[in-house]
């Protein structure tokens, strides 16, 4: 039997920003760059992931707390109106969000080809396929929707309709095995409705045949 090949990796702060390198290396990307949004006081700054001052393009990766801390969920809608208003593209990475093909081609569109998605996934996962990267959605992590507040609750809901379509079904996949395999289904989803009608959202075979850390017998 053949080994399983593992994903040695998956997308981070510091790997978003070595994935807009490769798939838009003319941008002149930094990262943890300063915006001073009140010239008046150089202690109120907007300190960003990823930028690209010569696109004018923000990447922002969004951990957990994006969703269950309503102080970060505030300074966030702030910040976004900050650099929409300065003509900046501002681009939010979630964490339950991995580069897929369909991914990639949401996020760099023109900027796409098969050799950068190759050489980003062989960076940020350590293989050479599609299929042996990480799935988009919750796997291991304890922080779940379960944890999420309300405000938080619309964010992952409205970026999961924005995304393509193979998202949501790989997240809501994800999310039927982490209930498969504990005892308390409320630690993964709550008790919001809207979890509940998230789970039934079918798979395609095509959609499967990626890694997920929880298996189905």
């Amino acid at each position: 039997m053949n080994k399983e090949i593992v994903p040695k990796g998956e997308m981070t702060e510091k790997n978003l920003y070595k994935t807009a390198k490769i798939f838009s290396p003319e941008g002149e990307w930094e990262s943890q760059v300063r915006y001073y949004y009140d010239p008046s006081n150089k202690r109120k700054f907007y300190l960003v992931d990823c930028c690209s001052k010569l696109k004018r393009i923000v990447f922002e990766y969004e951990g957990p707390q994006h969703y269950e801390n309503v102080w970060k969920l505030k300074r966030d809608e702030e910040r976004a109106l900050y650099f929409n208003d300065i003509g900046y593209k501002f681009l939010r990475w979630p964490y339950y969000c991995q580069l897929t093909r369909d991914v990639a081609k949401y996020f760099f569109s023109s900027d796409y080809s098969e050799e950068k998605y190759l050489k980003a996934i062989e960076i940020v996962y350590g293989v050479r396929e599609e299929k042996y990267i990480l799935s988009p959605g919750l796997h291991q992590s304890k922080n779940t929707p379960a944890n999420f507040v309300a405000r938080g609750v619309r964010r992952f809901f409205n970026e999961l309709n924005s995304f393509p379509h193979s998202v949501k079904s790989q997240v809501a996949e994800s999310l039927r095995r982490y209930m498969n395999e504990i005892d308390d289904e409320y630690l993964v989803i709550g008790e919001g409705k809207e979890f509940r009608e998230l789970l039934e959202t079918p798979i395609s075979k095509k959609d499967l045949d990626i890694f997920f850390h929880r298996k189905v017998n």
